[in-house]
């Protein structure tokens, strides 16, 4: 039998934790098991090479397949993939306090449509006669009478607080009724009552959150986190098999998202002083497979053709169960869905755009999983690209999610050498997405790179670079100017990675402007949405060829559209009637069923010929 052994985890923000485990267990198992977690992206499979953490103590001989993924300097601090490791003995791990480090995605662009504000939920003034000696009326009957129409969905506890006022002898009662929609009344007192609603996306990387006030549109708070099911695969993919191997693997997944969620509620509740039990409405959403992980439901579907879930079209669901701090009245709207891996984000993010109906435009939605949109005056086609995880920084050498010490931007110099920006005030740690493509861009625009991805000669003369386990490799960050003391680096195998994931996102848009019998040429405008697409340089995504040629002009960054179309339907249900019109005109268009795509798909990888130098 296995003996037990002792794990000390220690961070620099904190104190430090011990927990057991047996000997022979895999080391990232065993963090994960403690309720701790670390960076990754493949869920401990041993691809993305991003649980990195300084180890002392007994564990097992590097391997040469974890040898791969570590640089020298790596190498020699004791620095291991916690994936690759099997534990020994007592051990000390130390941990990146910024492995999860995600900058704060709590952003709206301003021309919105939720500014297009309709009032879903009303305070209406009632008044009702007091309770009478020789002939009694019970109090739901007179409140029924006095709001014909209506369904009274009164708690419990409402009404034992209306049974406290509702005395014998009183002639009338003057109260305040909560209506929804029209619909429904859910509150009725002295006063007025606080209604508040939650906008939520559900991204596969990070979540967002918006509550907002119901009777006049006003934004209270707004929260973004860091989507805590990463640590089974950043990938959707990935916890979809995590489901299907493990028994509990579906109630993991779900309670661990539930668990995020009401960890953001709860902060915008504290934030504004109000309690759960303002929370009457709530609008979510995101891709199908995250929309099935929220309400618990077998994505099964999912891991193999013809890639269905078990729902599609709009979606009602209660609160109560769910263990969400919201009014156990509350109405969960799921927004309709496309098919496939389109999902209700894709659908709020066309319903962001106030001209969909009119104009001719490329949506593009850039992650792990990319959501193209062609629009084409009022019909629309969608497909998504299974893009990996490149373009947030998976997979990447010295690649990371945007946070504090994350270069992100890159550009070049009148030397022709390559310089940065860092986002906040630590040194640099990484290159996050935004980086990799202007890294790329700059390099190929200054011919460092050949049609076909490959280093040339005159980077090896212009900047600084060593050879490396992965090729020849740009240091971008010197080890003594970086935050652990290792060079921030751009190799061979990382500009594959991009292209890979730049023909996987270039394909979806050539085959949807094929099937729609377009071309560039007639765009009227680009958008780019999302964490990713927000911080796109426009002329870099044209100069690798990530975007067909047009005017740069024609490119604009919405920000996280997804979420803006999320909180127009939450205030307005002509919005919602309008998600369900963008859901019948779209025509989904599978990728992986296309006649051409693998040919498009491989004369993608290259870079357009004519751009460099430009």
């Amino acid at each position: 039998m296995a003996e037990r052994t002792r794990i000390t985890l220690k961070s620099p923000d904190g104190p430090p934790m011990e927990f057991w485990t047996l000997a022979g267990k895999n080391l990232w198992d065993s963090i994960m098991a403690s309720g701790m977690v670390i960076g990754g992206a493949c869920g401990g499979k041993g691809n993305c090479g991003q649980c990195k953490v300084r180890l002392e103590g007994e564990i097992d001989e590097i391997s040469d397949s974890e040898r791969q993924h570590l640089l020298p300097e790596e190498l020699r601090t004791g620095t291991r993939l916690a994936c690759f490791c099997r534990v020994k003995g007592p051990l000390t791990v130390y941990l990146d306090p910024l492995a999860l480090a995600i900058q704060d995605q709590a952003w709206l662009k301003t021309d919105s449509p939720y500014s297009a504000f309709s009032a879903s939920v009303k305070n209406r003034q009632i008044l009702i006669p007091g309770m009478e000696k020789d002939c009694p009326v019970p109090l739901l009957k007179r409140l029924a009478r006095a709001l014909p129409g209506l369904k009274l969905e009164l708690s419990v506890d409402n009404l034992n607080q209306l049974a406290l006022i509702d005395r014998l002898g009183r002639p009338a009662l003057e109260l305040q009724a909560l209506v929804c929609q029209e619909q429904a009344v859910k509150y009725i007192g002295r006063s007025r009552e606080k209604a508040c609603g939650l906008a939520l996306d559900l991204g596969s990387t990070s979540l967002f959150g918006a509550l907002l006030d119901l009777e006049d549109g006003e934004h209270l708070a707004i929260s973004s986190k860091a989507n805590m099911q990463r640590i089974y695969g950043a990938d959707i993919l990935s916890r979809v098999r995590h489901c299907l191997e493990n028994p509990d693997g579906l109630e993991r997944l779900q309670q661990i998202l539930l668990n995020n969620l009401s960890s953001m509620i709860g902060e915008m509740l504290e934030e504004t002083g109000l309690s759960p039990e303002h929370i009457y409405y709530l609008v979510l959403v995101g891709n199908p497979v995250m929309l099935h992980f929220f309400l618990g439901l077998n994505p099964a579907g999912f891991a193999r053709a013809p890639y269905a879930g078990l729902f599609c079209d709009e979606f009602t669901y209660p609160a109560a169960g769910l263990g969400l701090p919201v009014n156990q009245k509350a109405e969960i709207l799921l927004l309709p869905q496309v098919g496939g891996f389109v999902g209700a984000d894709t659908v709020a993010a066309v319903l962001s755009l106030p001209d969909w109906r009119s104009s001719r435009f490329l949506l593009l939605d850039i992650g792990t999983n990319g959501e193209v949109v062609l629009g084409d005056r009022g019909k629309l086609w969608a497909a998504s690209a299974a893009a990996g995880p490149a373009f947030e920084g998976g997979g990447i050498s010295s690649g990371m999610i945007a946070g504090d010490g994350a270069i992100d931007k890159v550009f070049l110099n009148p030397e022709g050498g390559l310089e940065y920006n860092l986002i906040g005030e630590s040194l640099a740690r990484g290159l996050c997405g935004s980086a990799i493509i202007d890294i790329i861009a700059c390099l190929w625009r200054a011919a460092y790179l050949d049609s076909n991805g490959i280093i040339t000669e005159l980077a090896g003369e212009k900047l600084r670079m060593r050879q490396g386990e992965r090729g020849a490799e740009i240091i971008l960050v010197e080890e003594k100017e970086s935050f652990r003391s290792t060079p921030v680096v751009f190799n061979q195998e990382d500009i594959r990675q991009v292209q890979l994931a730049k023909a996987a996102l270039r394909t979806a848009i050539d085959i949807l402007m094929k099937e729609a019998g377009s071309g560039p040429e007639k765009l009227e405008k680009v958008y780019l949405a999302g964490a990713f697409g927000n911080y796109l340089d426009p002329r870099n995504a044209l100069g690798i060829g990530l975007i067909p040629p047009l005017e740069e002009e024609r490119i604009k960054n919405i920000g996280n559209a997804a979420a803006s179309g999320a909180i127009a339907a939450l205030l307005s249900q002509d919005k919602q009637r309008e998600a369900r019109a963008i859901k019948e005109q779209v025509q989904y268009v599978e990728l992986a069923l296309y006649p051409d795509f693998q040919s498009l798909y491989l004369n993608n990888l290259n870079f357009p010929l004519g751009a460099a130098g430009k």
